[in-house]
């Protein structure tokens, strides 16, 4: 079952919310980025590693939703550095996939182009609806 895969993030009020934009979005791949703000860094004054979880899983979340309607049933985050600058970018693609099950990586880097965090997922295809 294929969606329209720009109506899947116009729906996604929390990426709106975190000011996460889909740069790119082609089958079992997306691209994700976000101007980081004062409202994104923690108690440390550093970027809140729930940030960076949050673009990662919406990048993934583009990618596999861009092929047939699907849920997360493990996401699996390693940060790696700080980030660099004001601009973080999520590349997901699908390394694997069959009828039900998907396995994507992203990549997470800073403006700089060093890599911040990798994270590990995957989906279940919902099958689709019948009328």
């Amino acid at each position: 079952m294929s969606i329209n895969k720009e109506s899947y993030f116009e729906q996604d009020h929390f990426a709106k919310s975190l000011g996460i934009r889909l740069t790119h979005c082609q089958d079992e791949y997306a691209r994700c980025e976000m101007t980081l703000t004062q409202a994104h860094k923690n108690g440390l004054g550093s970027l809140h590693g729930a940030v960076i979880f949050s673009l990662a899983d919406i990048a993934f979340a583009a990618a596999c939703n861009s092929v047939q309607s699907s849920i997360g049933l493990q996401a699996d985050i390693k940060y790696l550095r700080k980030p660099q600058g004001e601009i973080l970018t999520a590349e997901a693609r699908a390394i694997s996939t069959s009828n039900r099950i998907g396995h994507y990586q992203v990549a997470i880097s800073d403006e700089r182009g060093n890599s911040v965090a990798t994270f590990s997922s995957t989906a279940y295809r919902l099958p689709p609806k019948f009328d």
